[in-house]
């Protein structure tokens, strides 16, 4: 899709070792719903755990893809555990900017089950790596300054923390160029 001059490409299936990252649909919400079940996901981040039909609602406009000017590109990927075959959580990315001078504010999201194995550094990095294929070449998140799992995927990418505090939270970026 091209708005504002800039082709938006569809998020694709990206594989990596241990995870597929499924392009974000409606047919995910009825186990997401389990997945983001835990309260304590809501620790740092805020919110409660999404009913069945909230869910919905949320994936039906997130699946749209892009804002209503077009200024901005939703990527949405649940993770799939290759193994177990179930999902584990998602990363995300709205991506806004020139052709040229792409950003992206990107975020992550890992059941407590799931989490302390690297499964959502690994699924950060490679939704990165796709991002940048596209033409991206900054990115940024905020992480709350007590959510130390988070702040270690931020870094695991080479986000580093900025003095830019919204919400509480942190601003992390990452700028690696990125013009086309």
């Amino acid at each position: 899709m091209e708005e504002l001059g800039v082709m938006w490409p569809a998020p694709e299936q990206v594989e990596t070792e241990r995870s597929l990252l499924e392009p974000l649909s409606v047919d995910h919400a009825p186990e997401m719903v389990r997945v983001l079940a835990d309260p304590s996901l809501y620790e740092f981040i805020g919110g409660e755990p999404p009913t069945p039909e909230g869910l919905v609602r949320r994936y039906v406009a997130q699946s749209v893809g892009q804002s209503n000017d077009g200024s901005e590109w939703w990527l949405n990927w649940v993770i799939r555990h290759k193994v177990s075959e179930v999902l584990v959580g998602f990363v995300q990315a709205t991506v806004e900017g020139e052709t040229r001078k792409l950003s992206a504010d990107i975020a992550w999201v890992v059941a407590p089950k799931a989490q302390g194995n690297g499964a959502a550094t690994e699924a950060t990095r490679a939704m990165i790596q796709w991002l940048r294929e596209r033409g991206v070449g900054s990115f940024g998140a905020f992480v709350h300054p007590q959510h130390h799992a988070s702040m270690a995927v931020a870094k695991n990418q080479g986000l580093a923390p900025t003095c830019t505090i919204e919400d509480r939270e942190i601003r992390w970026e990452l700028n690696i160029g990125g013009d086309r």
